[in-house]
């Protein structure tokens, strides 16, 4: 898990991806909301220009489509976060199975690493120094 720590997870980075994506989309929709209601003041005080109700048409269009943008950003937001919540659950699933079976229960220090009495740890085996009639000297 500390390795884990450091570098960010494919999911972690997806997550922070779509954000931004959806931060972005939520900024432009807030932008262009305040852009159409400061038309709609516009409408309010000159209600006679054909040219603000041709603007607001458009405003409204545009509104929409960021709206849908937004919500579409949204939902690839909630799903990153699904898949990198899900990543979290089975790395702190390994990482508790690893733990368990770092040590066995009959045995105890180092021989708990062991999972049968014979089984050899890594760093265990000697090189075997070649002797003359080519037998290990430490038998």
């Amino acid at each position: 898990m500390v390795a884990c720590a450091g570098h960010p997870s494919p999911q972690q980075t997806m997550v922070d991806d779509r954000y931004l994506v959806y931060k972005d989309t939520y900024k432009a929709y807030k932008d262009a909301e305040e852009k159409y209601l400061n038309l709609l003041f516009n409408i309010e005080r000159m209600p006679d220009e054909e040219e603000l109700w041709v603007i607001k048409r458009e405003r409204m269009q545009e509104l929409e489509q960021l709206k849908e943008l937004m919500l579409i950003a949204r939902g690839e937001l909630d799903d990153a976060i699904r898949d990198w919540e899900k990543y979290l659950i089975e790395a702190q699933a390994e990482a508790k199975r690893l733990k368990v079976q770092e040590q066995s229960p009959n045995f105890r220090g180092k021989d708990g690493q062991r999972t049968s009495p014979g089984q050899l740890l890594p760093g265990e085996i000697k090189k075997k120094n070649s002797t003359v009639d080519g037998f290990d000297d430490d038998f």
